[in-house]
């Protein structure tokens, strides 16, 4: 681990950056300009890395779940820029999972994107949720990747009703 370098060499860490993501998941875009990839890691998966393999980087996302999201900001550092993108079904689960962990939430809350953005960069499995999307999303097929659509689907259908499904798909 290299604690206290800052990097500066920006083609150095795009290439690690792409080298990491693409062992993990799907690169969706990459013009040296922005890194795109989808559900994969988290962008604190990808800051950790590279500060354990180069030293301390910016990662800057302009849009993440509704708001900019920055990680280690320096601007002494290269400043790599980045998309992750939540697929549909991934999508729901966060929006279960942040109703989960901070009760029920309102599409047209104030924080809802740093309450998402929390959810989202925690890392793990979580099979109740995963099937509580699921039972949501063959309640509405069409339903579309927003949050404030899924919190509104959430509602009419009943969370408790979406849990106890994804409760009983497990046992």
């Amino acid at each position: 681990m290299q604690l206290g370098r800052i990097v500066r060499d920006y083609d150095r860490a795009y290439q690690e950056a792409l080298a990491f993501l693409s062992s993990r998941s799907e690169v969706v875009q990459t013009d040296q300009q922005v890194l795109a990839w989808g559900d994969g890691p988290s962008l604190l998966d990808l800051s950790t890395h590279l500060s354990e393999v180069l030293g301390s980087i910016t990662i800057e996302q302009l849009n993440y779940l509704g708001a900019p999201y920055s990680l280690n900001p320096n601007r002494r550092s290269a400043t790599i820029r980045v998309m992750r993108r939540l697929s549909r079904h991934r999508m729901i689960e966060t929006v279960l999972r942040c109703w989960g962990a901070n009760g029920p939430i309102a599409a047209d809350a104030v924080n809802l994107p740093e309450l998402l953005v929390s959810v989202a960069e925690q890392g793990g499995t979580y099979p109740i949720p995963s099937a509580m999307a699921t039972a949501l999303l063959v309640e509405y097929p069409d339903l579309d990747a927003d949050a404030g659509m899924i919190i509104k689907a959430i509602v009419k259908t009943g969370y408790e009703h979406l849990w106890s499904i994804g409760f009983s798909e497990l046992h």
